[in-house]
């Protein structure tokens, strides 16, 4: 079944190809193959191909760790390939369509746990056990995000994040309020209408909510467990109260106290979040901790106004404090490449002593010194000042990780099945209970088919 997938997968990629006139660059490749040099002496290095989102990893940025990685295994050439289309989800098309033309691809980076868990699923994604074993490597005590399926590692988590409100703190001073360090989600759409002022074009909103999955989750992705849409069992989630409090927190937001960025500006204008916060048109909003390193400013934006941080809010008033969606992107060896123990031997030194080299992210690997990463990615920033570094310190101690599961190989079909009955609600056009209802009764369709 999961070869089928994958065959219609290629055939699809290919007519796409044919249609748009894509042709494949690998005539300019480098040799890959350890062939006898002509001195009939040392075999040739092997030259590896590592595809990867060029916006988060410039070139530049891999630099440092491909030359250290080439001078502790002169056998194995790394060849950095930026992919650098629209968005992360044309970056894995991009891969797809690569893949199917035959291109070499042997290293790959993946966005999220969806398109990796897909791509585990229609078999692009070599198994990873019998290397793991063959290095002896003990799983657990080197990664903190568990990458298994069904007992299968298909690939290693790369940087790491975990999510929590950034806050102006300008704007906060000038409504009367503390830094927060155990709220809920209603004293969060509280803040936001305090801190909402003015009409019109100049309007300033107290928050801004995304269109990606992870904003129409909020009340769900802070639970200690059953926090997807669709369980590892294929159990629909829709009834759990948490998806139910999603649609509730947006509704306020939006449709009562008309405190967050309307969405249907933010799909027509395609508003995202780093203008809106930088240039103080929206006073918080929830994000991940890659945001950590920019809030200080850098090359794009420039930062008036020191950031502080606070934990995600939770639910009710007596539910634990802090938990959060904690994940990473995902790093695997291509089920094609000619060349997969020295691909998964460049993703292992990637994923451990290279990544802290970048000072850009935090790492998955456990043994990464967490508070001088901290001090690199602050300082790396135009102003430091402008980042608080003890509400920084405050929220990542204070924050519990949900147990999360790598989503099923649906998922995606599942998401956008959800996301469009959320739309019709923030839209004005159906109701919080109509839009639930529709959800699962298409989600268990969506359910049945792919069992």
């Amino acid at each position: 079944m999961k070869s089928r997938r994958w065959l219609s997968v290629v055939s699809f990629a290919l007519t796409i190809m044919i249609m748009v006139g894509c042709s494949s660059n690998s005539g300019n490749a480098p040799s890959t193959s350890k062939e006898p040099s002509s001195s009939g002496t040392d075999p040739k290095p092997v030259t590896i191909k590592f595809h990867a989102d060029g916006i988060s990893f410039k070139t530049e940025d891999l630099a440092p760790i491909i030359e250290k990685f080439q001078e502790l295994n002169p056998g194995i050439l790394v060849e950095f390939v930026p992919l650098n289309e629209a968005s992360a989800a044309d970056n894995v098309k991009k891969i797809d369509l690569l893949s199917a033309s035959g291109e070499q691809l042997d290293a790959i980076l993946l966005p999220d746990a969806r398109s990796y868990s897909q791509r585990a699923a229609n078999g692009l994604l070599e198994p990873l056990n019998d290397l793991m074993s063959g290095e002896g490597l003990a799983y657990d005590e080197e990664y903190k995000i568990n990458t298994s399926i069904e007992g299968n590692y298909y690939g290693l988590p790369a940087s790491f994040s975990q999510w929590f409100i950034i806050l102006n703190k300008d704007h906060l001073d000038e409504a009367n309020l503390e830094v927060p360090t155990d709220w809920t989600w209603d004293e969060y759409l509280a803040y936001a209408k305090a801190m909402t002022k003015g009409e019109g074009p100049s309007k300033r909103y107290g928050t801004y909510f995304h269109t990606w999955i992870d904003y129409f989750l909020l009340g769900l992705w802070n639970q200690p467990d059953n926090n997807d849409l669709v369980l590892a069992d294929h159990t629909v989630n829709v009834a759990n109260p948490g998806v139910k409090k999603s649609l509730e927190i947006r509704h306020q937001a939006e449709k009562v106290d008309q405190s967050v960025t309307p969405y249907a500006e933010i799909i027509s204008q395609k508003l995202t979040y780093r203008p809106l916060y930088f240039n103080q048109q929206a006073s918080m909003m929830p994000i991940g901790s890659w945001m950590i390193s920019e809030v200080g400013g850098g090359n794009e934006f420039t930062a008036n106004f020191k950031t502080v941080f606070a934990p995600m809010p939770k639910n009710n008033e007596e539910d634990p404090n802090g938990y959060t969606t904690m994940s990473s992107n995902f790093v695997g060896v291509v089920s094609t490449s000619k060349h997969k123990e020295e691909a998964y031997k460049f993703l292992r030194f990637f994923t451990t002593e290279g990544l802290p080299m970048m000072k850009k992210y935090l790492s998955s690997w456990k043994k990464e010194d967490t508070a001088a990463a901290l001090d690199v990615l602050i300082n790396g920033s135009k102003d430091p000042s402008m980042v608080d570094k003890e509400s920084l310190l405050y929220t990542l101690n204070n924050s519990k990780a949900i147990t999360k599961q790598i989503p099923v190989a649906y998922t995606e079909e599942i998401n956008k099945t959800y996301s469009a009955e959320f739309e019709l609600m923030l839209l004005g056009e159906q109701t919080i209970d109509d839009a639930l209802a529709n959800a699962a009764t298409k989600i268990e369709k969506v359910v049945a088919a792919n069992k």
